[in-house]
């Protein structure tokens, strides 16, 4: 299942119902105390209750009453639910699912206890016909006297099937009147269906900014805990198995026991019945940690070095994710990523985020309060938070966000140039690389007239292609009163290339000095001479074919640094041989005659 939606009410901050839209990629963005670890933390006493406990004084101090309630939206829900052994039933069926066709579970507080626990409920579009409005809460017995009452005949359902009676049920109403309800789900089969779907919500893992420091430090314990809780959901079957076969061998000792009992006492036996509590917990058997070569306990270590455990966690996650495919779905909270880590790590976790959340069975969810680590972000992935006396307002939606973010907190890694005579938009760090080092050695050739930064062009990198609008609607860039420019990747071959040069055509037709470059990009531009290969190399690539793959593969290094490690080390020559192209017969020069346009802005 994926998580839609959160709604917070009466917790902390957050005192009237706030609705909060969740991606696949979800980043909260605000002033410290803004409300953006109440999130993630209301999630994790959602899903878990256990690294943070629901306690009495969460109430918001301006609740009309004491209950806090959260409620999370799920799609992606399970086909079916087995209740009775080997005979399913769905959510639609039971009328479980909410108007929207998707399963909503919302859990309420009463803080009239230290610690309170919740109550569970389902919100869904259910019967409210008087005898059909209940079946849920009857028991076998109850349920096939509730059908003798409404004169169903016997066959018209299987009577050691609790769904069977209750669709026949359903079945001899002409109008269930349905409408919105909140089931509670804490006695028979409605119990029975949340014990069963909360094996289907995703896996949820919580990363503090401020742990406390100990010998099993969760910041390295909870990977290792999510390791083991997906080891065993990839071993489901074989636990069924075993806990099927535990459960029939301890019944039949429960009534041979029962059976010697009978004969001393038969009323008494009549009365017992075996029945299994509650469900093995297979996980908790299960300790894994990791050491250093010395043994040395890794909270001893920095802070930094411990987030680094968790960054390559998240990186070999993506990894196995991309190439497996499968698995339960998890969602990664990550509070304050940038926190005691180094500006190239928190661009290599992002990333690793990034790459997680396009996986299918992971979802990550971000507080911070940097507007550079912002701008490494998609826009529709912002969440833009702020107080409002006893509340908190969530504003999402990418223009709009975008805009309360620029005013609030800024929106460039760094601060441009008061000096500046112009700008240059760029979608990424890589390509300030690029762009500089392939000015500077053209200007050494005499090929341009100055660099960029001779002109005092500043080089901006936007976080991506689909970020260039938002410049443009919200007239950000106009905020700098200079001229400006922009050059992205064309990703040809993609699924992208058209929707590029739609939006550099939309900034040429209003004047801007736009350009895509012809090959998919920078890394296509790379000289097989730079890279040193072996004599028995047999790497080339194309110019729409993913170059930064097949050299870093060849290279035995991260793409993201191909830019930065090789071409870097690209001469003059070897930059005009790259660039060189033919136009109907005619040899030109890509960059050459961009980069002297482009100078001419200022």
């Amino acid at each position: 299942m994926k998580l839609k939606t959160v709604k917070i009410k009466n917790f902390r901050g957050y005192q009237t119902e706030t609705i909060i839209p969740i991606s696949n990629l979800t980043a909260f963005i605000g002033k410290n105390d803004a409300g953006k670890s109440t999130i993630l933390e209301a999630l994790e006493v959602f899903f878990n209750n256990s690294l943070v406990i629901c306690e009495k004084n969460d109430l918001n101090i301006s609740a009309e009453n004491n209950l806090m309630e959260i409620c999370c939206v799920f799609t992606e829900v399970p086909d079916e639910l087995i209740l009775d052994a080997a005979n399913p039933t769905t959510l639609e069926a039971e009328h479980l699912l909410n108007v929207d066709g998707e399963l909503e579970i919302r859990k309420i507080f009463s803080a009239t206890a230290a610690k309170p626990k919740p109550k569970i409920y389902l919100v869904c579009n259910h019967p409210g016909v008087a005898s059909g409005n209940d079946l849920l809460n009857l028991k076998r017995a109850e349920l096939k006297t509730r059908a003798n009452t409404l004169g169903i005949p016997s066959e018209n359902y299987n009577g050691n099937v609790n769904s069977s009676i209750r669709q026949s049920i359903r079945d001899s109403f002409d109008n269930l009147e349905l409408q919105e309800t909140q089931l509670l789900v804490d006695k028979e089969d409605a119990k029975k269906v949340y014990d069963t779907l909360d094996s289907y919500l995703p896996l949820y893992a919580l990363f503090q900014s401020d742990r406390q420091s100990r010998d099993d430090d969760k910041e390295v314990a909870d990977p290792m805990k999510i390791a083991v809780q997906q080891a065993l959901s990839e071993l489901n079957v074989e636990i069924e198995y075993i806990k099927a076969q535990v459960k029939i061998k301890a019944i039949a000792t429960a009534n041979r026991t029962l059976a010697k009992l009978k004969e001393m006492s038969p009323d008494l036996a009549n009365e017992l019945i075996p029945d299994f509590k509650t469900e093995p917990k297979f996980d908790s058997q299960f300790k894994l940690t990791i050491n250093s070569e010395e043994k040395i306990p890794i909270n001893k270590r920095g802070s930094g070095i411990r987030r680094l455990i968790l960054l390559n966690f998240f990186r070999a996650e993506a990894e196995r994710l991309r190439v497996e495919g499968e698995g339960n779905q998890i969602i990664f909270a990550f509070e304050e990523p940038e926190t005691s880590q180094h500006p190239d790590h928190q661009e290599m976790l992002i990333q690793a985020f990034i790459e997680l959340s396009q996986t299918g069975n992971s979802q990550i969810i971000l507080t911070t309060h940097t507007p550079a680590l912002g701008g490494l972000l998609p826009l529709d992935s912002l969440r833009f938070i702020e107080k409002d006396g006893h509340d908190r307002n969530v504003t999402s939606g990418s223009e709009e966000v975008f805009e309360k973010i620029a005013e609030t907190l800024g929106v460039l890694a760094d601060p441009i140039s008061k000096n500046a005579t112009a700008i240059l938009l760029l979608e990424g760090k890589s390509d300030v690389t690029f762009v500089k080092h392939t000015s500077d050695r053209l200007r050494v050739g005499g090929y341009i007239q100055a660099t960029f930064e001779e002109r005092g062009i500043a080089l901006v990198p936007i976080g991506g292609c689909g970020n260039l609008k938002h410049w443009s609607t919200l007239k950000l860039i106009d905020q700098f009163d200079i001229p400006y420019g922009v050059l992205i990747d064309s990703d040809k071959g993609t699924n992208e290339e058209q929707k590029n040069i739609d939006v550099i055509q939309a900034l040429r037709s209003n004047g801007i000095k736009a350009y895509l470059t012809l090959k998919r990009e920078p890394e296509n531009y790379v000289h097989l001479d730079v890279l040193n290969l072996p004599s028995n190399s047999t790497l080339n690539f194309t110019d729409s074919c993913d170059a930064k793959v097949l050299i870093a593969a060849e290279k035995v290094s991260r793409k993201q640094n191909v830019i930065e490690n090789y071409w870097t080390l690209m001469s003059t020559e070897q930059i005009r041989e790259v660039e060189k192209y033919d136009d109907n017969g005619t040899e030109r020069y890509e960059f050459t005659e961009m980069f002297n346009d482009l100078l001419s802005i200022v």
